[in-house]
């Protein structure tokens, strides 16, 4: 689309919003776009065009296709920046957690110690190794991934 054509689809399709599937994208889409119509070279009304239409197109805030914009300017290429939280490994697996409720149903929720004892007795007597994970649970990490109904 040229700058012309930008500008007849921002006004007709105002109350229209666009939201795109995954950063990964946008930031593909946001850059090829960039490449095109090549920003740099663009005067001030062409670059606030531009802008306008990556906002409408991806639902970004005008924030966040700001730094977009200045990555693209910076190193020549738009990539999303990766989460910077930290990420801890999950100990108990979604499995572990079916199994827990499997047995608080069967058990029609019995209190945690006397639920931890079940399970401890899962490994140690029946020898299920399923339950290995689940034999060391404390009380209060039972009541966190207790599961309410």
């Amino acid at each position: 689309m040229s700058l012309v054509e930008i500008e007849a689809f921002l006004a007709a399709s105002e109350s229209v919003r666009f939201a795109g599937c995954s950063r990964t994208e946008i930031s593909s889409w946001v850059e090829r776009l960039l490449c095109h119509h090549e920003y740099p070279l663009q005067k001030r009304p062409g670059k606030g065009l531009l802008r306008a239409f990556i906002e409408h197109m991806t639902g970004l805030s005008r924030a966040q296709s700001t730094r977009l914009i200045g990555g693209y300017l910076r190193i020549g290429r738009v990539s999303a920046k990766p989460s910077a939280r930290p990420r801890y490994q999950r100990h108990y697996t979604p499995a572990d957690i079916d199994l827990l409720v499997a047995v608080d149903e069967a058990h029609e929720r019995l209190s945690g110690p006397a639920t931890r004892h079940i399970l401890k007795r899962e490994v140690e007597i029946h020898g299920k190794p399923e339950f290995e994970r689940l034999a060391a649970l404390s009380n209060g990490h039972l009541y966190n991934a207790w599961p309410h109904p």
